[in-house]
């Protein structure tokens, strides 16, 4: 099986490296303007994920509905990645890739549940840690309990995140966007000051909303009945304007970058999967990356590619602090013009079905 494994991934990675190259070397001209490195230097880190976000059900990328008003302003007001792919249709992988800055097969975290990040790799909140933040994380489901490993680095990690009924008898190990936001936000609020720039923060919310089963609560359970993955979407984003009007009211955000990205798409039947984790295709790896912090950051859209190992290394360039990202690179140069086009490539895998069904 090990033997199996190990062929599949190579196959795969060969042609999906390949395919990703492809859509690395696609870029088109240039629509925002220049973010000096460290122009934010010392300024508060706010990371929100959306769990199973497809971008083309954003308002920004194109979804229509109006499902998420407050992801589009922050889209308006600052600056959108149009083209930006993940590494793995998975939470705990994604994630993993996310906050190291490195790809799967370097960090070592491949799947949910089965793997654990055993902290060899610089993360995120280690290197923000090391520079004097103080650092919390709010996620939102078992997938990302502690127990895997990305609770390294972090003073906080708030991962309680109960149950909730799934049908059939059957429960979901999960909370709601505006629970984990609360807590979020307390936290936020009862270490950070708003005018202090020598004590910043990083803030890490994890929203699982949108994934399987979808059962968002009322109102939206019932204008999105026949929709309920769009009403899933719809809260997570309310909730999320909710929260930052808390913070904005009593002065959080005048200092403080916000980065909202999702970790996966969802296929919603194409290619004949239902949801997500079997297959590597644009559905399910194409995901929004926004980020927002007037007037440091002016708003734009970079029609280049980018990928989420370049979400570490790109925050941490902003914010004037070395990036030792193994797989990724700051998005910076890139927005500015200082860098040549990206022709790395990029790489994913879905390798899921063969650890888990043995294909």
């Amino acid at each position: 099986m090990k033997k199996r494994l190990a062929v599949f991934a190579v196959l795969a990675g060969l042609a999906l490296v390949a395919a990703g190259v492809g859509v690395m070397r696609r870029r088109s001209a240039k629509a925002t303007e220049a973010i000096d490195s460290g122009a934010l230097r010392g300024a508060n880190v706010l990371l929100v994920t959306i769990d199973t976000l497809r971008a083309d059900h954003v308002g920004a990328y194109g979804g229509a509905g109006g499902l998420t008003p407050t992801i589009d302003r922050l889209a308006a007001e600052g600056l959108r990645f149009e083209t930006t792919y993940a590494h793995v249709p998975l939470t705990l992988p994604s994630h993993a890739s996310l906050l190291t800055g490195a790809y799967p097969f370097v960090n070592g975290v491949r799947d949910n549940g089965s793997f654990r990040f055993d902290g060899r790799h610089p993360t995120l909140a280690g290197t923000l840690k090391a520079a004097g933040y103080r650092t919390g994380a709010f996620v939102a489901a078992f997938v990302l309990d502690a127990r895997f490993g990305l609770n390294a680095g972090f003073d906080v990690y708030d991962d309680k995140y109960g149950s909730r009924p799934a049908g059939g008898g059957l429960s979901v190990l999960e909370r709601p966007a505006d629970k984990v936001l609360d807590a979020a936000v307390s936290w936020i609020t009862r270490i950070g000051d708003p005018v202090d720039g020598n004590r910043p923060w990083f803030a890490w919310a994890h929203l699982y909303d949108p994934h399987e089963p979808y059962d968002p609560p009322e109102p939206f359970h019932t204008r999105y009945a026949r929709d309920p993955y769009s009403g899933e979407i719809a809260f997570a984003d309310a909730q999320l304007g909710a929260a930052l009007d808390r913070l904005a009211r009593q002065g959080y955000l005048s200092r403080t970058l916000v980065v909202v990205a999702a970790d996966h798409g969802e296929s919603l039947g194409d290619h004949q999967e239902r949801t997500h984790g079997l297959f590597a295709y644009e559905a399910t790896l194409r995901v929004p990356l926004v980020v927002w912090a007037p007037p440091a950051v002016k708003p734009g859209v970079f029609k280049g590619a980018a990928r989420l190992v370049d979400v570490m290394p790109t925050i941490l360039d902003v914010i004037g602090i070395p990036a030792p990202a193994p797989s990724g690179r700051s998005l910076r140069p890139l927005v500015a013009g200082d860098s040549p086009v990206d022709d790395r490539g990029s790489y994913f895998e879905a390798l899921n079905a063969n650890l888990t069904r043995n294909w």
